[in-house]
């Protein structure tokens, strides 16, 4: 692939992401807020697409001005001198010179990887579920590592209160006041991601402190449930009444979305079947253990999102609805596969949301 393709490929990518981030989300009167340390991220299906887009990350090319000025560069006549962006050789076996991804060989290359338990010619929901999860925890992993690298100032591989908030005021790091606004949410997360209480986070610690929606440590798990509890719980008497719970229903993901059957129910009384069904003691209320067991629905993380992706690609590909896909359906189907972003459309009478996916690099 000569350098000019090569060049407009990257650019391209890192306009796609910047756009699909960029995305405004449906407005929504129920959507709660959220606070999260790293952005929720939707994993691209194919690794190669996620070694394009670190590498428009590494280069600064996330934002509006680099990407512009990059650009202007590279198409400025005769002028392809960019040898940064040269450095990809990894793309010329799927890309054309154009700079367009082969898709067909791409898929064709990536089936037998997915095909494995069993090895049957055929990919699971489980094995695809599986393939989707274990990218979104790679890119887990490399925020991680960038972040580490910003925040570890002595180079000790720990990361420390001072250090992740080394920007901040001195003024303004009180630990007494613990409202959600201030920094000290970020302590009270900091000391729950701190397994052995040396005042430091190592790489795992520091990985469940950035991403407190991936992680099962009953620690932080406990403390998210009290962030939700806090959330939702309008009139702070400590517990969540129909009303709170009706209101913020639409807000969270309490069910996954379902993609193989009509709704049938009106979204509220399907927030007061599963309120009654959480409601134990039929108190009329709901405590923090009652929500326990729709957690992870209150808190969608990446592992979450990556299984979500999962159920639209098996009913966006699986033609003859046996619950696994051929290389022929991933084939006919490969838009469904290179997507940036799933747009999230929501209607009053949906019992869940529907997903259209936008094409990458086509």
């Amino acid at each position: 692939m000569s350098k000019p393709a090569v060049t407009y490929l990257l650019l391209t990518v890192a306009l796609l992401l910047l756009l699909a981030f960029s995305r405004a989300p449906h407005s929504h009167p129920a959507r709660l807020p959220t606070r999260r340390l790293a952005p929720i991220h939707h994993q691209p299906f194919d690794p190669l697409l996620s070694q394009l887009e670190q590498e428009a990350e590494e280069q600064g090319l996330l934002d509006r001005q680099a990407i512009q000025e990059r650009l202007d560069s590279a198409l400025a006549e005769g002028d392809h001198r960019d040898e940064n962006l040269g450095k990809i050789g990894f793309l010329e076996e799927f890309f054309s010179e154009q700079g367009r991804l082969n898709v067909t060989e791409r898929l064709t290359y990536l089936f037998p990887l997915l095909d494995r338990y069993p090895k049957d010619d055929v990919v699971s929901f489980r094995e695809l579920e599986i393939w989707n999860q274990r990218q979104a925890m790679d890119r887990l992993v490399y925020i991680t590592d960038r972040r580490m690298k910003v925040h570890d100032k002595d180079g000790d591989e720990e990361i420390t209160l001072r250090e992740f908030l080394s920007g901040i005021p001195q003024k303004n790091l009180d630990i007494t006041n613990m409202e959600r606004k201030t920094v000290n949410w970020w302590k009270e997360q900091f000391v729950n991601a701190d397994g052995d209480g040396n005042g430091s986070l190592n790489k795992t610690e520091f990985n469940h402190f950035l991403h407190p929606e991936d992680s099962r440590e009953p620690k932080i798990e406990r403390w998210m449930l009290k962030e939700k509890m806090r959330e939702m719980d309008r009139d702070k008497d400590g517990k969540i009444s129909l009303e709170e719970f009706r209101d913020r229903s639409n807000g969270i993901n309490i069910n996954y979305p379902s993609f193989d059957k009509e709704p049938s129910d009106h979204n509220l009384s399907i927030a007061e079947k599963q309120f009654a069904e959480l409601d134990v003691n039929q108190d009329g209320y709901l405590s923090a253990e009652e929500l326990k067991p729709i957690s992870i629905h209150l808190w969608p993380g990446e592992l979450w999102h990556a299984t979500l992706f999962t159920k639209y690609l098996m009913h966006a590909a699986d033609d003859d609805k046996d619950g696994k896909l051929t290389l022929e359906e991933m084939l006919n189907h490969h838009h469904a596969f290179y997507t940036t972003v799933m747009e999230e459309s929501y209607s009053d009478d949906d019992e869940y949301e529907d997903y259209h996916p936008h094409d990458e690099l086509r």
